[in-house]
């Protein structure tokens, strides 16, 4: 796309102002702007004000097992409780590590991150101890893969309570068909240059600030317990079925032997029991059933 392409077409500026139904104004999220200082406040304190982070990974790829941290992104806010808002971001930070390989190609260009800007670098452990001392909660936009990429990375730093942002928000009930978190803002009016770490975070509490009702939920959905239904002993003929369940496969490589297994919450556990006796014999009986909370959730199979 050249220049040209890119800039703001100042002569139609008229026939846009003319056709507001048919152009949209996207602006840049104020929180990404250089000279932003911190603590920034988003909204009045309530007194009860708990600490929590907002962590996002840059990697290698996409194998947990075989990628490692390129990126560390956190931002610090404090939210309050009874309000279900964020009060202030209190700080920012990010932190590159050297992953010992070369960065692919495809991940410079997905995330600006170059093999010189990460050569020699090393995360300070006890920098990251500091970031997340008191926090409350930790929240990533896709759990699964933060927590267990960071947990690798710093396994002293494995008991924190975790929640996801893209799971853990009904987003599809406030109206929005894709949860991908630029497509999220965008959909706001709202964008930001994503895969960066911490900027991604920012993305993150400013979503929260414009809908307050989805931290809200958040919250809610962090606190709720989830059961690991872990489809033991099920045939290979209805493999098919499980997936289309949303079931995924456990190879055993850690933890119980291989089986399909997907988490739901303590209300559906009737329902998953009712579907595995219906699938094959004895489902729900030889099924296995591991109860989680925000301490052990997204920490994999």
């Amino acid at each position: 796309m050249s220049k040209q392409q890119t800039e703001f077409p100042l002569e139609r500026v008229s026939e846009i102002q003319s056709r507001t139904t048919d152009f949209k104004l996207l602006e840049r999220i104020p929180l990404t702007l250089e000279g932003v200082t911190w603590p920034l406040k988003l909204s009045d304190p309530i007194g009860d004000e708990k600490k929590l982070v907002l962590l996002d990974v840059e990697t290698t790829g996409l194998n947990i097992q075989e990628e490692v941290i390129t990126e560390l992104g956190m931002v610090v806010v404090s939210y309050s409780p009874s309000a279900g808002k964020i009060s202030t971001i209190d700080g920012v930070i990010s932190l590159y590590d050297d992953p010992g390989k070369p960065i692919p190609e495809e991940i410079t260009q997905l995330t600006g991150i170059t093999n010189a800007m990460v050569k020699g670098q090393k995360i300070d452990v006890g920098v990251v101890t500091q970031w997340l001392q008191n926090a409350s909660l930790i929240v990533a936009h896709n759990a699964w893969f933060d927590r267990q990429m960071f947990e690798k990375r710093f396994p002293e730093q494995s008991t924190y309570p975790w929640a996801c942002s893209f799971k853990g928000v009904d987003w599809k009930s406030l109206g929005f068909k894709s949860l991908a978190l630029d497509y999220l803002l965008l959909r706001l009016g709202w964008f930001y240059e994503g895969h960066r770490a911490s900027i991604d975070c920012l993305a993150m509490a400013w979503l929260f600030h414009l809908l307050p009702q989805a931290f809200e939920s958040l919250l809610v959905e962090a606190d709720k317990r989830t059961v690991r239904v872990q489809a033991m002993g099920a045939p290979f003929a209805v493999k098919d079925t499980l997936r289309e369940r949303k079931y995924r496969w456990h190879n055993g490589d850690k933890g119980p032997v291989k089986h399909w297994w997907r988490d739901v919450s303590e209300e559906d556990l009737e329902d998953e029991k009712c579907f595995l006796d219906g699938l094959y014999q004895q489902g729900s009986l030889r099924a296995q059933y591991v109860y989680l909370d925000a301490c052990n959730r997204f920490k994999g199979n």
